[in-house]
């Protein structure tokens, strides 16, 4: 082999093995930030729970049951319990929807001022983290019993009979902005709840890409992130997320229902 052949034999090893070795590292970052993403997650939830257990039912949005709980009704998106989950998480959301990237504007001025804000510091790229995150709240944990359980008789506990305890379940709309490596995990995170019907043949279609990414069946990928609300785009920029769930369980030693309501 002479001196150009081995020079063209390495050119062409190299142009089929750096795509493939600048994905994996693209995907790797974006699965780091995904893994941190989803350990902040957790730590809303925690301090959620906390603010939860210093504060009114009523201040986090929750509604008295007929056994003397209180429950949120589902995932919402106010109260004292988001403000603390949002004060955890603004500094991951990477909110870019609405902001106008493209110029300096007075448009630019004003998502800059619309970002959550900790005291007089905005954080920056966090104007959309009240929609990024949702939380469900619940108060008194209840505990089965375990006779009545086995007899087929399982009857409500009264509040006595419960733990005393909330419990906070937080939802992040986690953005995957890393190049290549976000659409590659937006791919398989989009597949894997996709329509059973829409994707029983799955080998036998035509591949389609999503975003500069070729996969089976990328044209349907894409279209149930969307329906879901999982796909973003803002001007140039359009970037898929994946919803992160976390929850935290802490002991209520006190209740507060005689403590008056804290004002907005």
């Amino acid at each position: 082999m002479t001196l150009k052949e081995e020079h063209g034999s390495i050119l062409l090893e190299a142009v089929l093995v750096l795509p493939i070795f600048v994905l994996i590292v693209f995907f790797v970052i974006q699965m780091t930030f995904v893994w941190t993403a989803k350990q902040m997650t957790y730590y809303a939830a925690y301090c959620g729970a906390r603010a939860a257990l210093v504060y009114n039912p009523s201040d986090y949005k929750a509604e008295q049951q007929d056994d003397g709980s209180w429950k949120t009704n589902g995932f919402v998106r106010e109260g004292v319990v988001h403000e603390a989950a949002c004060t955890v998480l603004s500094w991951i959301s990477w909110s870019l929807a609405g902001q106008d990237i493209g110029g300096l504007g007075i448009a630019h001025m004003a998502n800059d001022l619309l970002n959550f804000r900790i005291g007089l510091y905005g954080v920056p790229l966090s104007s959309n983290i009240h929609n990024q995150v949702s939380v469900e709240v619940c108060e008194f944990e209840k505990i089965e019993d375990a006779d009545a359980k086995t007899s087929g008789k399982q009857e409500q506990a009264s509040v006595e009979e419960q733990f005393p305890a909330v419990t906070v379940r937080v939802r992040f709309r986690c953005p995957l902005f890393i190049p290549l490596g976000g659409m590659v995990v937006a791919y398989f995170y989009g597949a894997r709840d996709s329509v059973p019907e829409e994707m029983s043949s799955w080998l036998t279609r035509d591949a389609v890409g999503v975003s500069g990414f070729t996969g089976a069946h990328g044209d349907i990928v894409h279209a149930n992130l969307a329906a879901r609300g999982n796909y973003t785009k803002s001007g140039n920029i359009s970037y898929y997320s994946m919803v992160l769930e976390e929850s935290c369980t802490m002991a209520k030693p006190y209740k507060t229902d005689t403590y008056p309501l804290i004002p907005q």
